[in-house]
């Protein structure tokens, strides 16, 4: 929906309007619905993330070993809850919208389930950051039609009972949260899913790297707590059906070995050290970040 008036926008190859007559431009394929944005936060957040396109990469880079562990606990996670929320059956036809999507989070992280179609929006302040995943050569599932979109999450764009997931990795920490929320409710379908998953504002490594690395961060951030998204979401008919803590140790650990560049044995033992430390951990607040899963009432 127009963030201007709230009409529908027909979308074309290079631009696109809304009902009510305001034109949005389409860049390298990407509806672009902050032309004309003068707020601070979202031009503060997309020179950040422009920077980091530029380079390719952020500024510290994880060993590559632990993270792609530590990724396929991320992917296990998404889909036992995907699968607890709607009892192993899929929908047919599924709508899903990624916000602060980076370079496709959601694809990522979603692209392996058993969804037979999929309609997908990412939205992000960074046109460079989303345009990454196809320079990077990734390949788009056959069974998913892909739009990204430059638009703020703060701003309500879609429809209401519309949606069939919303995902957020890592985002809603940079955003309004109780603004954002409360247009998820709306937007999504009744049994719709909103999954996330965030660094938690509790753990002591993570609160350390905020001091240390500067850049890693964006300005406005604002790391959470569970129990803060939790009590937001249940005053807006959103109920946690899915909550797991992840890497207490581990989370920091990649990037610190990382960073040192540091022998494969040495990092093959710290890293099962580390596993050992995040087992001893299960509070999601403690954890270095943390998967919930919220599934909107039916008839709500």
């Amino acid at each position: 929906m127009c963030p201007n008036c709230g009409e529908p926008i027909r979308i074309d190859q290079f631009s696109s309007m809304c009902n009510g007559g305001h034109k949005f431009p389409v860049v390298n394929g990407i509806l672009d619905l902050l032309q004309d944005s003068n707020d601070s936060n979202v031009l503060n957040e997309e020179d950040h993330w422009n920077r980091v396109a530029d380079k390719g990469r952020m500024k510290i880079v994880p060993n590559e070993y632990i993270s792609t562990r530590l990724d396929q606990d991320y992917h296990n996670a998404f889909k036992e809850c995907i699968e607890t929320a709607w009892q192993g059956t899929y929908p047919n036809h599924v709508n899903i919208v990624d916000i602060g999507c980076g370079t496709g989070s959601a694809i990522t992280y979603l692209h392996k389930l058993e969804f037979q179609e999929v309609d997908y929006i990412g939205i992000d302040v960074s046109i460079k950051i989303m345009r990454m995943h196809s320079a990077g050569g990734q390949n788009f599932p056959d069974n998913w039609n892909i739009r990204f979109i430059r638009a703020s999450a703060n701003k309500a764009i879609f429809q209401d009972n519309s949606i069939d997931i919303v995902f957020s990795a890592s985002a809603l920490h940079h955003l309004e949260l109780a603004t954002v929320i409360k247009w998820i409710s709306r937007s999504l379908k009744p049994n719709g899913l909103l999954i996330l998953h965030e660094p938690s504002s509790s753990n002591p490594f993570a609160k350390i790297g905020r001091k240390l690395v500067r850049d890693f961060h964006t300005k406005g951030e604002k790391p959470l707590l569970p129990k803060h998204i939790e009590h937001i979401a249940y005053n807006h008919s959103l109920i946690l059906i899915y909550e797991k803590g992840l890497h207490y140790f581990t989370g920091s650990l990649q990037y610190l070995i990382g960073r040192l560049r540091l022998p494969f044995p040495f990092t093959f033992c710290a890293y099962q050290m580390s596993r050992f430390v995040d087992a001893l951990v299960t509070s999601p607040s403690w954890n270095y970040s943390f998967v919930q899963v919220y599934k909107k009432l039916e008839g709500s």
